[in-house]
């Protein structure tokens, strides 16, 4: 469900006729769009991408240097220098790819934990890029531009690159399936996203998350302490929930004594 761009010419494609698309500066890093998650797949028209086990990284390619930033705009350049040397060899002036870092496992698949540590993020073999999509070419703003447009520019992109630079391609058909074959492969999830959406910045519901492992991270606001325990237990917790750039309360959890 994820594959190198096809070893084809590539093809004389005018960005200016592009539907959406619009001439303008090059405007840097770009705030990621988000998708939301969801527990079944969206009805209708959708594409499905698989969701790599990796870090969001966005690369900034402009007249010949490259860059490469996390969603949080940590420079990950320096750590991923095999992938901004392969970016390096794109045919292009100026472009903005979004995308993500991974480390395959052992078993072939995207392997967080090796991500993490670093002696994998400095294995060139195994450290590879998942461009996903296109935002800007060459004088142009894509943002504006429908998804499948984006796609089919950056997989022209991506012809005859190194290994190390994956094109993600966008599924059609029955998303129940492909999620659940997605999650027997033992993959993260996938995102599904409209054909025809323009690319947004910040949590959007065009692009719908699904995760094969249903978890996430709630942030601790503040505990409670059980009165008179010795040693000190708590009792109590008050969690949180982020809402873009909010911390809004989700939930009061109480503590149960472990056996």
């Amino acid at each position: 469900m994820c594959a190198v761009a096809l070893r084809r010419p590539v093809r004389t494609l005018s960005v200016a006729s592009l539907p959406g698309a619009r001439k303008g500066p090059f405007p840097g890093y770009v705030e990621s769009c988000d998708p939301t998650l969801r527990e079944h797949p969206p009805k209708g028209d959708w594409l499905y991408e698989i969701k790599a086990d990796g870090f969001r990284i966005e690369a900034l390619i402009d007249r010949g240097a490259v860059s490469l930033h996390s969603r949080t705009k940590v420079d990950w350049t320096e750590r991923s220098s095999g992938i901004a040397e392969a970016l390096k060899e794109l045919p292009v002036r100026q472009a903005i790819i979004d995308g993500e870092a991974i480390v395959l496992g052992k078993t072939g698949l995207p392997d967080f934990q090796a991500l993490l540590r670093k002696n994998s993020i400095s294995d060139a073999g195994r450290l590879q890029y998942w461009a996903f999509d296109l935002l800007y070419l060459n004088g142009f703003d894509l943002r504006n531009a429908p998804y499948v447009e984006r796609k089919r520019l950056l997989q022209d992109l991506l012809v005859d690159t190194p290994e190390n630079i994956v094109y993600v391609e966008g599924l059609g058909g029955d998303g129940e399936q492909i999620f659940r074959h997605a999650c027997r492969m033992g993959l993260e999830g996938v995102v599904a996203k409209r054909p025809d959406a323009p690319y947004r910045s910040g949590r959007q519901e065009s692009w719908i998350k699904l995760k094969c492992v249903k978890s996430d991270t709630f942030p601790i606001i503040a505990f409670v302490e059980k009165l008179g325990a010795k040693p000190r237990r708590i009792a109590s917790l008050y969690i949180g929930r982020h809402d873009g750039n909010q911390l809004r309360f989700a939930k009061h959890v109480v503590a149960t004594p472990t056996r």
